[in-house]
């Protein structure tokens, strides 16, 4: 009976001392809850002349945009915590019975940040007013969250080849990502599949990637064939955030970066743009490849236009914000649509006798990795297969051949390599040529008795 009694007692007192340091710990965290993935908070302790803590303040916070007004009360301890606000400017009135108003203006809420400002009363009438202007950036204190927020003047001002906004979160502290690649088809390399950034020490499928709040990850990670991640056009855009360490379970998933996008809401003034951005690749350099090739810039022309507008439906009340993107692309330059090619000097002339004399001793490569068995090929060509001669005489309807001469030659590379061409193929919607490659071999037929060896197979078929 001794033993529960005692068991029972020290039970009790473990309890208490958790509940105590808990009941201390809770003023500590008054801004714990203050934001979301969404939004942010604002948080603060309201002071007399004294510094003395001042109890029952009415803080109201109202947005400059909309008009929306939140009011809270200072607690006990003259703690006041404003939460889930949209990003943006609000305009802060700190009211208090003995004390002058206190007027603040362009207080800056920033998505998933708690801002902290602490608020000095001044003793007179209700009816006097103190006006702030501005006040000293302060601090990040709330919170050990590591990150930065790129602004929505910030998106639309940097140079984005495909305004796609994922090609500058790479600029935060803490995060690599592989350079961008500006003759990419559509909206470029980055976002399909997710957001290829890596952040402290993090893979690329760690990070966490939301939209107002609302996860747009790309969780089957196919690229282009599941879509990506959600791109909006940068004018949009009202701000991300890229936060790369330390930050709280409620932003959850992954343990890389958490990437916040915040759109645009309308507002009680209208506001609107109409754009166009264009490429062209008579503004662009040629590839090296091509210019070895003696080759012309190959097609890359780009527009992207469209229209934003945001106003007021009904003044403080409702508000409505609509946004256009339209691309249209012709590509010749993405990796998918274009292509460089070595193959064996062939030349226009594709009879047996001009091909027999050209690979004239030589042999096949089962041949060759057999140690070199059976006949070479015959200077006349006449031991080729009917097979691999028609293959390299078919042509296409526009009278190429399948099998492509060589654009430039350079004898003193081996046989193999001699040849070399580069190819381009352009369309509205991305490539207009099928690609495919294969090994090819002039095989013996059942009656010639004699392989020989061309090098690699390339057929293009572009579609028009």
């Amino acid at each position: 009976m001794r033993i529960k009694i005692r068991t029972s007692a020290l039970s009790i007192a473990i309890r208490s001392v958790a509940i105590l340091m808990l009941m201390g710990a809770l003023p500590q965290l008054k801004c714990c809850f203050a934001q979301t993935a969404g939004t942010g908070g604002l948080s603060g302790t309201v002071f007399d002349p004294r510094g003395g803590s001042v109890v029952g303040a009415q803080i109201a916070v109202t947005s400059q945009a909309t008009g929306e007004a939140r009011t809270v009360i200072s607690n006990s301890r003259g703690v006041y915590v404003v939460p889930a606000l949209l990003p943006g400017l609000y305009t802060l009135e700190a009211l208090k019975d003995g004390f002058k108003i206190l007027h603040v203006r362009d207080v800056k809420i920033t998505v998933t940040e708690a801002a902290a400002l602490d608020l000095r009363l001044e003793i007179g009438q209700v009816s006097e007013r103190v006006t702030v202007e501005g006040y000293a950036e302060q601090l990040q204190t709330e919170s050990s969250t590591l990150g930065r927020v790129t602004s929505g003047e910030q998106v639309r001002d940097l140079p984005l080849v495909t305004r796609n906004y994922t090609q500058i979160v790479s600029l935060n502290p803490g995060v690599a990502a592989d350079v961008n690649d500006a003759g990419a088809i559509g909206r470029g390399n980055l976002g399909q599949g997710g957001v290829p950034i890596v952040s402290n020490g993090g893979t690329e499928s760690d990070n966490n990637v939301q939209m107002n709040g609302v996860g747009i990850n790309d969780l089957q990670s196919s690229g282009y064939f599941s879509g990506g991640v959600a791109i909006p056009n940068p004018d949009t855009i009202q701000e991300f955030k890229v936060q790369t360490g330390q930050y709280d379970a409620s932003y959850g998933r992954n343990a890389g970066a958490n990437v916040d996008v915040i759109t645009k809401g309308g507002s009680n003034d209208f506001h609107g743009a109409l754009w166009e951005f264009f490429r062209n690749e008579d503004l662009n350099a040629n590839t090296f490849f091509r210019n070895a090739a003696a080759q012309p810039r190959p097609v890359l022309k780009q527009n992207q236009f469209g229209f934003d507008l945001g106003g007021p439906v009904k003044h403080d009340k409702l508000f409505f914000f609509t946004s256009y993107q339209g691309t249209r692309q012709r590509n010749g330059l993405d990796v998918s649509c274009s292509s460089s090619v070595t193959s064996p000097p062939i030349t226009n002339d594709r009879s047996a006798a001009a091909l027999g004399q050209l690979f004239a001793g030589q042999q096949g490569a089962i041949q060759t990795a057999l140690g070199g068995v059976g006949p070479a090929i015959a200077s006349d060509g006449s031991n080729i297969n009917p097979v691999a001669l028609a293959l390299l005489q078919m042509k296409l309807p526009n009278g190429q051949y399948v099998i492509p001469t060589p654009q430039t030659v350079d004898p003193s590379k081996p046989f193999e390599s001699q040849g070399f061409s580069a190819f381009s193929f352009a369309w509205s919607t991305g490539c207009a040529g099928v690609l495919s490659s294969a090994m090819a071999a002039i095989e013996p037929n059942a009656n010639v008795p004699a392989i020989s060896a061309a090098s690699s197979l390339f057929i293009y078929a572009p579609r028009w």
